[in-house]
């Protein structure tokens, strides 16, 4: 049986993903909550931000309960994906509305001899019921958060403010389900980014 690492899986996922939503920004190592978690594979739409956290073989899974916890506050989606070793215990650490994929090594040999990736579906993903509004707003850029409040006219009084008040007037003056819409709609938009 072949060991299979992050970076064995990591790239190939990140094809799975760009196939699942077209047109979607999809990147590595995405930070949540200021940098407090990052995401290894993100696939970022004006309708979905869907994370996958993988954990190779040789990985532990040590640090996935406070990974599930920081994703499941921001992320529409989320999926673990795991080699052979780990499915056992990681269906038990995560929620059961989350995805699991289950990766295994696949050798090639028409003309070359090459390897990669395939993906097996564990257990089907649901979209997340726990999403917290507050946590989703943080995603936005302090700008971002100043330009939105200057749209709906809500910004008096806070230039240069923490971003926090920021957050926390957008949450105020925004429905819950039209301000994640609007912050998927920011961070879909920005191209190539990572947040810190």
């Amino acid at each position: 049986m072949t060991c299979l690492r992050d970076a064995d899986i990591r790239q190939p996922l990140a094809q799975l993903a760009a196939r699942a939503y077209p047109g979607a920004q999809v990147l590595h190592e995405v930070g949540l909550l200021h940098g407090q978690c990052r995401v290894d594979v993100a696939a970022l739409s004006p309708t979905c931000l869907h994370g996958w956290e993988i954990k190779g073989d040789t990985d532990s899974l040590k640090r996935l309960p406070a990974q599930v916890d920081a994703y499941s506050r921001v992320l529409d989606r989320c999926t673990l994906v795991v080699g052979d070793v780990h499915i056992a215990a990681g269906l038990a650490l995560v929620p059961a509305w989350w995805g699991v994929l289950s990766a295994a090594q696949v050798k090639f040999t028409n003309f070359e001899t090459r390897e990669s990736v395939a993906f097996e579906v564990v257990r089907q993903g649901a979209d997340n019921p726990f999403r917290e509004h507050p946590s989703t707003v943080s995603l936005l850029w302090r700008g971002e958060a100043e330009a939105l409040l200057e749209e709906l006219g809500a910004a008096r009084g806070l230039r240069g403010k923490p971003r926090q008040r920021l957050y926390s007037r957008l949450n105020e003056v925004l429905p819950p389900a039209e301000l994640r819409a609007r912050v998927r709609q920011v961070v879909s938009a920005r191209g190539d980014w990572r947040l810190t």
